[in-house]
């Protein structure tokens, strides 16, 4: 297929404008399109047609390089940062939609997108439904569009732009003012797992985990806060997330210290060249002295993303 020439910061939010439409169509549609006969099967299909649909049709349409996704596997070096990354994203979650949304923040039902509402029989069936509904499937599809394709788009602009856009659009893609902060806060942490590890499949270990706990781990995080008191609770959860931050910080610095002496390449890390005009404006002046700044300031406030950001505002305010 031809490539399509694109600008990457005006193509990308594209994919996100797809995403957010057809979740707003299923919201819509959500009781014809879930019944309590195929509510399994249908929560499935919906999740892969409403991501992986748009990203397939994005990278087609523009030729990507699939290797920009980085779908290697990362190595046992990175383990201790995959684990860190886990506790610190899990507990820093949990402490701001605390500080937001208060106790019932712990007692609420997990769901996706407000859309689809976990459930649980205690049967083994259920269990693994749950498993692969609620936290695998949501990870692999949530990591290839947010960290895998919008990142590589992005961080040609620069990496700060990779990781805040990424971020921005996976916390407006659950529509969820209330949690919009934690969300964006895993996203950051999810970004840099990307980026420390170079593959794609570490955030997705580290998403599936996290949903692992939002799933099953809510009853034993309230009968924590329940039986220890607000005071405990709150020493506890952000004793884990200091201490597993600053060892996810050590291990990231590590890694890219084991990268400079293999001398690796860090090509993410460039910006696209931009012509200097022959008159340039006070604008063309301070993307000279400030490239990654104004290139974020670029992507955030590009047309596309203006889209996002009024589809997103329709949509909660007509509480779709």
């Amino acid at each position: 297929m031809k490539k399509l020439t694109h600008k990457r910061s005006i193509t990308a939010p594209l994919a996100v404008l797809a995403v957010f439409l057809l979740l707003i169509l299923t919201r819509f549609l959500e009781g014809e399109l879930l019944t309590r006969e195929n509510e399994y099967v249908a929560i499935i299909v919906l999740q892969l047609l409403i991501f992986m649909l748009p990203a397939t049709i994005y990278i087609k349409l523009t030729a990507g390089n699939t290797s920009e996704l980085r779908l290697a596997p990362f190595g046992l070096g990175h383990l201790l940062l995959i684990i860190s990354a886990i506790v610190a994203i899990s507990t820093g979650s949990l402490l701001i939609r605390y500080y937001t949304a208060g106790y019932s923040a712990l007692s609420e039902n997990y769901d996706l997108y407000g859309v689809f509402i976990s459930k649980n029989d205690g049967g083994v069936g259920d269990t693994l439904y749950l498993i692969l509904a609620y936290a695998a499937l949501p990870a692999v599809c949530e990591e290839t569009v947010f960290r895998g394709l919008l990142c590589a788009e992005y961080q040609h602009r620069s990496s700060f732009s990779a990781i805040f856009m990424s971020s921005l659009f996976f916390a407006m893609i659950h529509f969820d003012t209330e949690n919009f902060l934690s969300l964006f806060f895993a996203g950051v942490v999810l970004a840099l797992t990307l980026y420390a590890t170079r593959s794609l499949l570490a955030p997705i270990v580290v998403h599936f985990c996290q949903n692992l706990l939002s799933v099953f781990g809510r009853p034993v995080i309230q009968t924590v806060y329940d039986l220890g008191g607000e005071k405990l609770f709150i020493f506890i959860a952000t004793a884990l997330a200091l201490l597993f931050s600053f060892i996810f910080c050590s291990e990231a610095a590590r890694l890219y210290r084991s990268y400079s002496r293999q001398n690796l390449p860090s090509d993410y890390r460039e910006l696209d060249s931009v012509p200097t005009p022959d008159t340039p404006t006070q604008w063309d002046e301070f993307a000279k002295r400030f490239p990654r700044v104004s290139a974020t300031l670029g992507a955030l406030f590009s047309p596309t993303a203006l889209l996002c950001y009024v589809t997103y505002a329709i949509a909660l305010f007509i509480k779709i």
